[in-house]
């Protein structure tokens, strides 16, 4: 897992790579609606996605995480669905639900049940490699190809493009400093729960940190996001009192967040040092959204990597998934 998070940045360069090579062809017809479908990695992918398109498409974007799909999926919606394995079982499903609702429909995937449905039925798709086998590592693929895609089938401009560049370039130029600060957090967060806390814009980003801690680092982890926990999850900081040396918060920051965010971050973290002995802060960098999300996946990245080793533990097993996923099979 250490060397396919060290990776990352040319893992984003092959993508960009297959995305400029790829030949999809969309039927040219104007879309209502998007609906981005993926579990697990692959989900956190089009919530990434969600967020990114959130200021530049000009129609409604929804992620699904279900074996059904909403109600108003019809012909007017693009539905995209995103699955490594080209196997999940909620995936399947709800693609079945959609191609009958008559929605155009586009697949990213690495084969499987997917890729066969898509060269049977002349679906358009971008295959990502099937290496590496986890999932959970390939994230640039799948974010990569999630935005050709919504280039090809002409809802977004070009502009990703050059921001993707620049993003890849970023993490080159801040490697170094990058591993010194996940090192530090992975010491900060070592035998303790993280609590992440970040703007709203930017939950996805702290979603896939909870992801990966609890798949590399097999420990728990809680997110919230700036300014809904102000209005609940703030109370909750009362009791009971005796977990508080048993955690340790990180204020995620980035210059997306609203100055009232801002301002919100500042006046609750008093309260959380009032509590916490760990209370620490982090500043996505980079001059694009994408570049400052992309920052903080990798740095993030590195820090589940850290503490896996600091709590003694393989990264790549997944136990407890394993489980579920062959009874589930014999069901």
């Amino acid at each position: 897992m250490k060397q396919l998070v060290e990776d990352f940045a040319q893992q984003l360069r092959d993508a960009i790579d297959i995305g400029e090579k790829a030949t999809v062809t969309f039927s040219g017809a104007e879309y209502n609606n998007v609906v981005m479908a993926g579990m697990g990695a692959s989900g956190i992918g089009c919530n990434l996605m969600q967020a990114y398109v959130a200021d530049k498409l000009h129609v409604p974007v929804v992620v699904s995480k279900s074996y059904t799909i909403p109600a108003f999926v019809g012909p007017g919606t693009l539905f995209i669905a995103s699955s490594f394995s080209g196997n999940t079982e909620e995936i399947i499903y709800s693609v079945r639900a959609a191609m009958n609702s008559g929605a155009r429909v586009a697949f990213l995937t690495a084969g499987g049940e997917l890729l066969r449905i898509a060269r049977e039925e002349g679906i358009p798709y971008l295959l990502i490699p099937q290496e590496p086998r986890h999932p959970r590592a390939c994230l640039g693929y799948s974010l990569v190809a999630m935005l050709y895609l919504l280039h090809y089938s002409g809802l977004l401009d070009d502009t990703f493009k050059t921001e993707l560049r620049q993003s890849v370039a970023l993490l080159e130029e801040q490697a170094g400093i990058i591993k010194v600060q996940a090192s530090a957090l992975a010491n900060a967060f070592h035998t303790k729960m993280p609590v992440l806390y970040v703007s709203d814009a930017l939950e996805p980003v702290a979603l896939r940190f909870q992801q990966q801690l609890n798949e590399n680092a097999k420990q728990l982890c809680h997110v919230n996001t700036f300014p809904e926990m102000n209005y609940n999850e703030i109370v909750g900081w009362q009791n009971p009192g005796d977990i508080y040396q048993q955690l340790a918060v990180l204020l995620i920051k980035t210059a997306y967040d609203h100055p009232r965010v801002q301002l919100r971050m500042s006046l609750s973290k008093k309260l959380f040092e009032s509590k916490v002995p760990d209370v620490l802060e982090i500043e996505a960098q980079g001059a694009t959204f994408l570049e400052q999300a992309l920052y903080l996946i990798h740095l993030f990245d590195w820090v589940s990597v850290y503490l896996a080793k600091l709590s003694n533990v393989n990264p790549e097993d997944i136990d407890n998934i394993d489980y579920l996923k062959g009874k589930l099979s014999r069901a």
